[in-house]
């Protein structure tokens, strides 16, 4: 299982050469409904395939160049299965790997 953690700083030593340490990040896990979670950040499809109740950790990152991330981790509540992980770049939605 990868940890939501070790999954953002994987995906910021692609994104930035800057040093990440958990002191220097923003962090919250919070539960939601299906009917709460933004339909943007889904396909039709990953939607409809969204669990009731979800857990959502969500880490942000403000770079040197204040360039804003912020990802975003769903979780089945119920299980703890990862369902989707989003990225967002200064508020933008980016693909997993950009």
């Amino acid at each position: 299982m990868t940890y939501s953690y070790e999954r953002f700083l994987n995906g910021m030593a692609l994104r930035t050469n800057e040093q990440i340490t958990l002191n220097s990040v923003g962090f919250e896990t919070v539960e939601l409904e299906q009917s709460e979670m933004d339909e943007r950040f889904f396909t039709e499809d990953e939607f409809k395939a969204v669990p009731k109740v979800c857990m959502v950790t969500a880490i942000s990152y403000l770079t040197k160049t204040n360039e804003d991330y912020l990802m975003m981790d769903v979780y089945d509540e119920s299980n703890q299965n990862h369902v989707k992980t989003i990225w967002l770049k200064n508020g933008e939605m980016q693909l997993e790997n950009d």
